[in-house]
This record gives structure tokens, sequence and C-alpha cells, in this order.
């Protein structure tokens, strides 16, 4: 159920107080204000929020769809996410993603340009997502792997990866 459903709900049960409702259960002793209902209903929510916040990508926008033509080898391509500010412009792409052991490898594509920069910069990495850890990794020249520096919203790219198995 969607949070926003629950909360209609919860605060259709509140109006009509010969239903049981959750906050009643709750608190059974406590006297409720309809402000107190409705910030409840809120914080109760909220529990769902990661199931239901589940990452994609997002469609790839036309510009960064031609730099990567230009700039990565090969096709199959998945975009993952942009960055465009004033000092740096990235983006971030995945192909080939394939199941080993627990994890998902795959090869990354990085196309970068910091504002001094006149030329975009590529590379393509080995990474693999550890779907027991939630973690990038990137495999290193030994063949070991290493944790790749994560940021807000690694772990559930890493599960959207994982899921492409």
């Amino acid at each position: 159920m969607f949070a926003f459903q629950r909360f209609v709900k919860l605060s259709e049960a509140v109006d009509r107080p010969s239903l049981p409702s959750p906050v009643r259960m709750v608190l059974p002793m406590a006297p409720c204000s309809r402000a107190f209902n409705a910030a409840l209903a809120c914080l109760l929510s909220l529990g769902s929020l990661p199931a239901l916040a589940e990452w994609q990508p997002m469609p790839e926008p036309a510009d960064w769809q031609s730099r990567r033509g230009e700039l990565l080898p090969g096709d199959g391509w998945i975009f993952m996410e942009a960055l465009d500010t004033p000092a740096l412009k990235a983006a971030e792409y995945i192909r080939a993603p394939q199941a080993v052991d627990g994890a998902v490898e795959v090869e990354a594509g990085l196309l970068i340009k910091r504002s001094a920069q006149d030329q975009w910069t590529q590379r393509v990495l080995p990474m693999r997502a550890n779907c027991a850890s939630g973690q990038l990794e990137q495999r290193q020249a030994d063949g070991s792997w290493t944790p790749y520096p994560g940021r807000d919203g690694t772990m559930v790219k890493v599960r959207w990866i994982c899921a492409l198995r």
C-alpha cells in the first residue's frame, strides 16, 4: 500500500471513532488531537518508504546519448545518472551485467569533463554490485575487489543492479 493511501485510511479511521484505529491501538490511554493523529499517521507511513522507494535509472537525455555514442566503445550501455555543474559534467553507465557468486559484475563507463578541460575523459572499469553487502566494488589489477567510494543512493542502485541477474 502506498504511504499516502495508508495515511488516508488511517485518517478515515480516526474520523469514525466507532472503528478500531491503529492510533488508538498504539496509544490507547492518550487523548489524541486531530493534528497529533495526522502527525502519527505520517510517521507510521514512513516505515514503508524504503520498500516503496525502489530506484531505477531515468531515461538517458539526448545530449548524454550523443556523447556516449562518441566516447564509449560498443553498444548496450545503460544510463545510470549524470551530474552537470559549472565545475564538473559527468555521466555513469553500465553494461553486460553477469551474475557471479552472489554479485553482479558489470562494465562501468564514466564520462567526465572538468571546467578547466576542453576534452572529455572516458573510462571503462570492471565493477560489481556485491548483493550481500550492498556495496559497489571495483576490480583491481591483481583481480581483487575493493569497495568503490559510495555516495547517497549507492545502496538502492546496487539493489537495482542485483535485480538484473
